[in-house]
């Protein structure tokens, strides 16, 4: 956009593009960040919840036999999440940045959206396997990514939303909105997903093996 010559006509014009500018943050902040905070809160609750789950099912398989029942509709609960919704991320020929792009990009392309760049913020690293992995410790750990696209908060926040809805187990722990001056209405939106995977990839392989042995000898 090309200013006035007149200092005083063109002064003017940019104290409104400055007050623009900070009215979009100011209601990027309202709108879009301040409930997404709350909403990674609930997600990490949630996912706490499922880790709780597994240990609980580890406790019941060495107590006794009278807490088959139970046992067996945590591990289905557990599968069915992993394996069925694949909540929790699992990765393609050992890839999980591809699965992750593919989710965000269905969820954009949905919207009419075009996603700029999808990086790995935390990678998944040397995953260990078998008798590496401490039977005491954590069965999960997280996985991130970061997004970026050019879209108004309107879109921004649908598609957060979409995501989320889709996947309560995953979480939004990051998201910036810087406004343009030269275009109002679409603004640099940057965001990590977070998402649970498991520690040992085989490890829903055992549960399964466990549960149709636990119902074979019914």
């Amino acid at each position: 956009m090309k200013l006035p010559e007149n200092k005083k006509e063109r002064n003017q014009i940019l104290i409104l593009i400055a007050i623009g500018v900070a009215f979009v943050g100011y209601g990027g902040y309202m709108f879009v960040v301040t409930p997404f905070l709350q909403s990674r809160q609930d997600t990490q609750t949630r996912v706490a919840e499922l880790e709780d789950k597994l240990w609980r099912a580890r406790q019941d398989i060495e107590i006794t036999v009278h807490n088959l029942e139970r046992n067996r509709k945590a591990v289905g609960h557990i599968l069915d999440i992993s394996e069925t919704k694949r909540q929790i991320l699992r990765p393609n020929l050992g890839n999980y940045l591809l699965v992750a792009a593919d989710i965000v990009g269905r969820h954009a392309d949905a919207l009419g959206l075009e996603i700029e760049s999808i990086n790995e913020t935390v990678a998944t690293g040397t995953l260990p396997r078998g008798d590496e992995v401490d039977p005491n410790g954590p069965r999960l750990k997280a996985y991130s990514v970061n997004v970026s696209l050019s879209c108004g908060l309107h879109d921004t926040f649908k598609l957060l939303k979409a995501i989320e809805t889709e996947n309560p187990y995953l979480c939004i722990t990051r998201l910036g909105v810087i406004g343009r001056a030269e275009s109002p209405t679409e603004h640099a939106v940057s965001f990590d997903i977070q998402w649970p995977i498991w520690v040992d990839p085989t490890y829903p392989v055992r549960l399964a093996a466990e549960r149709l042995a636990d119902e074979e000898k019914q």
